[in-house]
């Protein structure tokens, strides 16, 4: 039984999120988008980020997530879902050269919002 929430951040795909949501919704778990909504907004070939960011107990252990994920439109997706930890592992970490392709993607997404010119 995990007792800490895990550091690597996972690659995961449509179709990753479509399952892990379908599982979240027969279990109860409590975050999440619904199956329906992911399938309709996340072009087919979208891939992204989940990050553990809490250990949840009720009804069922799981770590819930950070999902950062481009939309079918093409704006950037985050939201909360509540993740097994036996899915969570068997996701691909995203390590090394991908990971910092995947840093530089994050902050690009940063708005930035100018400064005041100084007096």
């Amino acid at each position: 039984m995990p007792e800490k929430v895990p550091e690597a951040i996972k690659r995961v795909r449509k179709h990753d999120l479509v399952e892990l949501s379908s599982t979240g919704r027969r279990l109860g778990l409590g975050r999440g988008r619904e199956p329906g909504w992911l399938e309709h907004h996340l072009a087919d070939d979208a891939t992204g980020s989940l990050r553990a960011i809490l250990l949840e107990h009720p009804p069922k252990l799981c770590y819930r997530c950070l999902v950062l994920i481009k939309r079918a439109d093409g704006e950037v997706e985050h939201f909360l879902i509540d993740v097994l930890p036996e899915d969570f592992d068997r996701l691909e970490d995203i390590s090394g050269e991908a990971l910092l392709t995947f840093t530089r993607w994050v902050l690009a997404q940063i708005p930035l919002s100018p400064l005041p010119a100084p007096p």
